[in-house]
């Protein structure tokens, strides 16, 4: 089995890379024209596919390759549903109104009468 792992690694490696080179666009393709590094992948094993790989991501990093791709359009709407308030609105309908919990009514007593005191009113 161990002396399988290198065939192994190095058709994994090219594989990843022939599907990386012919999924990029001819434009971003570095250096070479995107047929020659086909050619170089397959045919160079280890070396062309990781030399493709190595190129590739350095065209990528470039500032004039990036101002080419657009830019993701921000977010219109709030990211987390917490956020976004027709979000918690909605949340309303589904409300029971059985288990809604509403503040205690404030007790209508006045502040200067005693309930001690009003009960002896009325038999003095």
């Amino acid at each position: 089995m161990v002396r399988f792992l290198p065939f192994l690694i190095s058709l994994v490696l090219t594989v990843y890379a022939l599907f990386s080179c012919i999924q990029t666009p001819d434009e971003d393709v570095p250096h070479l024209p995107k047929l020659v590094w086909i050619i170089l992948i397959v045919f160079v094993p280890f070396a062309g596919p990781i030399v493709w790989l190595l190129m590739s991501r350095t065209q990528v990093s470039r500032p004039e390759a990036a101002v080419r791709r657009p830019a993701s359009p921000s977010p219109a709407r709030p990211t987390a549903p917490d956020d976004d308030p027709d979000f918690l609105k909605s949340l309303d309908r589904y409300r029971d109104p059985r288990t809604t919990v509403r503040p205690p009514e404030p007790e209508e007593q006045s502040k200067d009468s005693d309930p001690d005191t009003d009960a002896d009113d009325g038999k003095a």
